[in-house]
């Protein structure tokens, strides 16, 4: 695990950006392909407007999401939106780009399809870019959450989970360990005084196996996937 700390939002943005362009490059020359998975919310869409600027081969790209809410894509609330805003344009418009909502009326209605396409169309995630919530959740992995086991289990065969239940604003797709534990490199991307308590809270020895109360803590203490730490001091 390495850990980056930056004292802007604007240099973590692009350090972050050039870090994951130039191991997607790797990717491509080595596997002529790349799967990437992106966060939603306000805090990577700096680093999502800097990745579009860097020059590769965009369409040998395919994007998804960590997770989504289950609205449609003109609500504010819409990660997919928010990727097709500040990630597909400049450099990055020609990438492929897969979301997690369907027609479906519900996650749970639309779990086969979203499901399917994954397995389809992302084969193997490459990179994975999450973030970090002040309860310590990442994805849609909510401590108290009732679809938290199925999320975590590494055993589960499903790539993705419906989340529907009270800890929750909205219902949601999210991605699983069961998918993010075969990746080939996770960025942890957070900033702000209260996130780096959150942080150092999930870092306390004596609770570190303590999954459920900050679900983060499935990615920070696992051997099998690498780990870089983007964030503000």
């Amino acid at each position: 695990m390495t850990d980056n700390r930056f004292k802007s939002s604007d240099s973590l943005a692009r350090q972050l950006a050039d870090d994951l362009a130039v191991k997607m490059r790797e990717a491509i020359e080595a596997r002529g392909r790349v799967c990437i998975a992106v966060s939603g919310g306000s805090t990577p869409v700096r680093f999502m407007e800097e990745l579009s600027k860097r020059k590769l081969d965009w369409s040998k790209v395919r994007i998804t999401l960590v997770d989504e809410r289950w609205v449609p894509l003109d609500d504010a609330a819409s990660n997919a939106a928010l990727v097709r805003r500040h990630l597909l344009q400049n450099e990055a418009e020609q990438a492929y780009f897969l979301p997690l909502k369907n027609s479906a009326p519900n996650p749970v209605d639309g779990f086969m399809e979203c499901e399917n396409s994954l397995h389809e169309l992302m084969v193997r995630l490459d990179f994975a870019v999450l973030g970090m919530g002040n309860d310590g959740h990442t994805a849609s992995w909510f401590p108290g959450s009732e679809a938290l086991p199925k999320c975590l289990d590494e055993g589960n065969a499903a790539w993705c989970c419906p989340v529907t239940d009270e800890p929750v604003d909205l219902p949601r797709m999210t991605l699983t360990w069961g998918l993010l534990s075969n990746c080939r490199h996770h960025y942890l991307h957070f900033e702000g005084d209260e996130k780096n308590s959150v942080y150092a809270k999930a870092q306390k020895e004596d609770e570190r196996q303590n999954i459920s109360a900050m679900p983060v803590r499935t990615v920070l203490y696992q051997s099998q996937v690498p780990l870089s730490i983007f964030r503000s001091e």
